[in-house]
């Protein structure tokens, strides 16, 4: 079978001026030669630069067994407020968040307006007006879906116009797809590296935690201390880059040396 490839979008940039084209080519020219996740932030700052958004995001969101619904799994956070990302995750706002819910469906390219128009419930309501506080109440969101890894990458720009939105939301959307095949490829050829590095005390432990174990059973399980256990979830925690429970067990089945069953 031969190799799939997207179709070019024809008529995509001819309404854009030289300078602009140019910046295009210089985010192309960057994406060609990125390999890593500091290759693809350095991108996403680029097109900060070219494109009209005071705040840009990027990431992983892998399925989730114990939910069976997608979180977020990694984020290469180029300009959004930090404290804002941390808000986020410890009240585990991807499950409110209109945006990531309606873009998690199909993971086709989301304008904002669009999904916050639609939001009806008190929680995605009040997780708009949050946002908002943050600056972060327009923007777009895009990416793509890896079928085979069930991972998929999300890539917002928020803070512009619904003016600037309309005129960057196609461009967006093909630096978007071009950036998801960069990060897909990185993760999963990483994947092996991160079995390596990971021991196999280390793998009993994340295997317990996915089984929504808490430290105290782990140790009691496993047959040693509390306090082993808690560094043993810290060198996890470091050795996958991740800052949660959620996180690790979804990068664990992400790169595939932890079963999702």
């Amino acid at each position: 079978m031969g190799q799939e490839f997207r179709q070019f979008p024809s008529g995509l940039f001819t309404d854009f001026t030289k300078s602009e084209l140019s910046q295009f080519l210089e985010i192309l020219h960057y994406t060609s030669q990125a390999s890593s996740e500091i290759a693809v932030s350095h991108v996403l700052r680029i097109i900060q630069k070219a494109v009209p958004c005071h705040y840009v995001i990027g990431g992983l969101s892998s399925l989730d067994p114990s939910t069976g619904k997608h979180r977020i799994s990694k984020i290469l956070n180029v300009s959004y407020p930090q404290k804002w990302i941390e808000t986020y995750l410890q009240n585990d706002y991807s499950s409110v968040d209109p945006v990531l819910t309606t873009y998690v469906r199909e993971f086709q390219t989301n304008t904002w307006s669009n999904s916050y128009e639609k939001a009806t419930t008190a929680k995605a309501k009040s997780f708009i007006e949050e946002a908002a506080h943050f600056g972060l109440s327009n923007g777009i969101t895009t990416g793509d879906f890896d079928s085979p890894h069930e991972t998929g990458t999300f890539f917002s720009f928020a803070g512009g116009t619904e003016k600037d939105n309309r005129r960057y939301e196609k461009v967006l959307e093909f630096f978007g797809h071009h950036l998801h095949d960069v990060l897909i490829q990185f993760v999963h050829s990483s994947s092996d590296h991160h079995k390596q590095l990971l021991s196999q005390r280390e793998c009993d432990v994340l295997n317990w935690i996915k089984a929504g174990k808490t430290n105290w059973e782990i140790a009691q399980i496993l047959g040693i201390r509390e306090r082993t256990i808690r560094f043993h979830v810290q060198n996890i925690f470091n050795k996958l880059d991740v800052t949660s429970r959620t996180q690790a067990v979804a990068c664990a089945i992400e790169g595939g040396f932890l079963s999702s069953g």
